[in-house]
C-alpha cells in the first residue's frame, strides 16, 4: 500500500520536474495541488486507521466502498469500520476453529 502511494507520488513528481524544465510552471503548479491532494489523503487514511481498533483492515474497506459522496464520508469511514472488525472476527474464529486440538 505505502509503495504504491509513494509510485504515485513520484511519478506526478516526475511531471513537475519535467513541466518546470520546459517552462510550463502552470501545469507543475497543478501537478504540486495534485501531490498535495494526495498526501493530505494519505494522512487522513493513516489517522482512520491509527484510531479504529480495526486498522488498516478499515482503510481498504473504506477504500473500496468508492459509491459513497463526500457528504456521506463519515458515515462510510463507520461502515468501513464494522466491517473491517467483522473480517478481522472471522478470520480469529477460523483461525481457532483450525487449530490443532493437541489430541
Amino acid at each position: 500500500m505505502q509503495y504504491e502511494f509513494n509510485s504515485s507520488l513520484l511519478d506526478v513528481i516526475d511531471g513537475v520536474v519535467d513541466n518546470i524544465s520546459r517552462g510550463n510552471l502552470s501545469a507543475a503548479n497543478s501537478e504540486l495541488e495534485r501531490v498535495k491532494s494526495l498526501i493530505a489523503k494519505r494522512n487522513k487514511l493513516v489517522r482512520f486507521a491509527d484510531k479504529s481498533p480495526a486498522g488498516w483492515t478499515a482503510v481498504e474497506e473504506y477504500e473500496s466502498d468508492e459509491l459513497a459522496d463526500d457528504s456521506e464520508d463519515e458515515k462510510k469511514l463507520r461502515s468501513a469500520e464494522r466491517r473491517a472488525l467483522v473480517k478481522i472476527r472471522e478470520k480469529k474464529v477460523l483461525s481457532w476453529a483450525s487449530a490443532p486440538t493437541g489430541r
